[in-house]
């Protein structure tokens, strides 16, 4: 009866972990901006966020970005008031004032469009400074739409290779960079019908193999 239990015990493992990758979360991965500048321009304490380069719209910054085995092209634009960067009681860590303004990202694969906007909350001024924030997601069709669902909230982040020059904040000029790398998770595939057949049909077989076993 002990190694009955043992071998249900195993297979009901190994069926977990197949729930899980069914159920696995997935990320947009964001690859280095190969147009467009990142500006940061001193004011006071403070500093003022602003993108240089045309992709379709002027001030914008673009790259290839990715979801598993597809590529595509990513935008990232600034309309409205550029944001500003202030300081905070941590050392190193700036807030991210939005100032009225709307930072737009866009990610198309083919006819597939994955669109939103992203609200900014820290920077960290680093070797290797990082943007923390959120996605509210607009737009998702094609092979975006399984996974991220219009109106929802995730979570962001890219990280900028800064160019020679001044420091990234609290320097005398325009100090300047690109994004070397970035996230967007919070994505989840939902089960394939051959994946829930796969489960229900292991959660009989051991219903069975229990209950042969269990007969006197």
């Amino acid at each position: 009866m002990r190694n009955i239990l043992k071998l249900v015990v195993l297979a009901a493992a190994v069926l977990l972990v197949l729930s899980a990758g069914a159920l696995a979360q997935t990320q947009i991965t964001i690859g280095e901006s190969t147009s467009g500048i990142i500006d940061f321009t001193p004011s006071g304490s403070n500093s003022i966020l602003s993108f240089t380069g045309t992709c379709g719209v002027s001030g914008c910054l673009s790259g290839n970005a990715y979801l598993g085995a597809n590529v595509g092209t990513y935008e990232m634009w600034i309309t409205g008031n550029n944001p500003i960067l202030t300081p905070t009681a941590t050392p190193n860590i700036y807030a991210v004032n939005m100032n009225g303004g709307t930072l737009n990202f866009s990610f198309s694969v083919g006819s597939s469009t994955f669109a939103g906007s992203i609200q900014l909350s820290t920077l960290s001024n680093t070797s290797s400074p990082q943007f923390l924030g959120t996605l509210t997601i607009n737009t998702s069709t094609g092979i975006f739409a399984a996974l991220w669902k219009a109106g929802s909230v995730v979570p962001l982040d890219f990280t900028i290779t800064m160019s020679s020059g001044s420091p990234l904040i609290g320097g005398t000029g325009v100090a300047t960079g690109t994004i070397s790398s970035g996230e967007i998770t919070g994505g989840s595939a939902a089960p394939e019908p051959a994946s829930i057949a796969l489960i229900g049909s292991g959660l009989l077989a051991i219903g069975g193999f229990v209950k042969r076993r269990m007969k006197p």
